[in-house]
């Protein structure tokens, strides 16, 4: 969720709970006082009843009294005394076909020495529709208000963000090897603003430290295989020569099979070098099948000197985007290990389907094999290589961001790639 919805998401939760929980408290309190000033008005007629009771002689003042005063009503009655109390009831009224509320005082009087029990009512209906009405208008304004508010909050956020998606589809477009600089916007929000600066700061370095090595790369595949090149063909010459002894021949030999070490291991660095710093960054759609047969064909002679039989098995064909370099160097160096330690006249086996590739060959179980991956790692010091091959592996599979998993099952090596 992006963190402007979260944000309003929070205010309308927040908002609308509040809403649920206040309008119904807001009710009772309008309600409540609307009764209590009822009330007190209840009184204030009694008081002034008592003030008029000199003038009411006889029965037919008391009804005359009654017949203009609708909300009092006199009884006789025997109980006595008569306290006062107030309450809540509710009367048929013909003439609306409907219940009446009324809030009440009944109390009691003497009139010319006879007791009556005093009955003085209001109606209620006006007073609930009244704070009816109220709530409903102060509910509506607390709905209005929170629609607006969501809505300006919504318009200023995404003003106020703007700039900050900016940089971000300007960050994610940037290509380091194309790309002179980065031109972020320069926003009036000092956040924002402070933002833009460190990440032209940190781009500048980047792009300034990705030159330097790529430079130090070229220069140093360069300037290391020149001599090296040099230096193997004055051992050949010297091989060459009619006047050397055998022990000469041996010596001179080794050193040649030292340098084609040195030149493998130097050019085994600058592979990881380069894709360390992400050199490789054309992309193309390639067919594994396709990768995988090239990759094959340059390890044929090796097969048959070892007797090995390499068998592919196709379920589902893979299409991946990637850097065509990339793939013939991973497939390239898992082929090339697989063989290293298989023993003779057994069978490579390599597995295409659901978008991932298996390589599974014989051999002996490797001695620490949680150290597999990592640089000048050898299992024997007998068999050929550098160390270097699975951790170039690795080290493209983590580049690409593809999972590589090793199993050892059955007396059986197995790699796996997930595409």
């Amino acid at each position: 969720m992006k963190l402007l919805k979260r944000t309003v998401k929070n205010y309308i939760l927040y908002s609308a709970l509040l809403l649920l929980i206040c309008t119904p408290i807001y009710y009772l309190s309008i309600h409540r006082l609307f009764v209590n000033e009822m009330e007190e008005e209840l009184f204030h007629h009694k008081n002034n009843f008592k003030k008029t009771l000199d003038k009411l002689e006889n029965e037919k003042d008391i009804q005359l009294y009654q017949l203009i005063n609708e909300e009092f009503q006199l009884k006789e009655t025997s109980k006595w005394p008569i306290s006062d109390s107030l309450f809540t009831y509710s009367q048929y009224d013909s003439l609306e076909k409907t219940f009446v509320p009324y809030r009440a005082l009944r109390t009691g009087v003497t009139v010319q020495g006879t007791r009556y029990e005093l009955l003085i009512r209001e109606s209620i209906v006006g007073n609930t529709k009244l704070v009816t009405a109220i709530v409903a208008i102060q509910t509506t304004l607390l709905v209005l208000m929170l629609i607006g508010f969501i809505l300006i909050n919504r318009k200023l956020s995404k003003v106020v963000w703007d700039p900050f998606y900016t940089i971000l589809e300007k960050l994610k477009n940037y290509q380091i090897d194309k790309d002179l600089t980065i031109d972020l916007p320069h926003s009036s929000t000092a956040e924002f603003r402070d933002l833009s600066e460190a990440l032209v700061h940190l781009v500048n370095k980047s792009r300034d430290a990705y030159l330097s090595q790529k430079e130090f790369t070229e220069n140093a595949s360069h300037e290391l295989q020149t001599p090296l090149a040099i230096f193997r063909s004055k051992l050949e010459l010297l091989m060459q020569g009619a006047d050397i002894s055998s022990e000469q021949a041996e010596l001179i030999s080794s050193l040649l099979n030292a340098t084609d070490r040195i030149v493998r291991l130097n050019k085994n660095l600058l592979l990881l070098s380069k894709i360390e710093n992400r050199q490789f960054l054309s992309r193309q759609e390639i067919l594994l099948s396709s990768a995988l047969t090239q990759s094959l064909g340059l390890y044929k002679q090796m097969a048959q000197e070892k007797e090995i039989k390499i068998t592919t098995h196709i379920i589902s064909e893979i299409a991946i985007k990637t850097n065509p370099s990339l793939l013939e160097i991973l497939l390239s160096n898992l082929i090339s290990n697989a063989l290293r330690y298989t023993p003779a006249q057994n069978e490579v086996r390599i597995e295409i389907e659901k978008k991932s590739i298996t390589i599974r060959n014989p051999g002996e179980p490797f001695n620490f094999p949680n150290k597999i991956f990592d640089r000048f790692n050898r299992e024997s010091r007998t068999t050929q290589g550098n160390g270097l091959g699975l951790a170039i592996v690795k080290k493209i599979c983590d580049t690409e961001g593809i999972p590589i998993t090793y199993h050892y099952l059955q007396g059986s090596h197995l790699f796996s790639i997930d595409f």
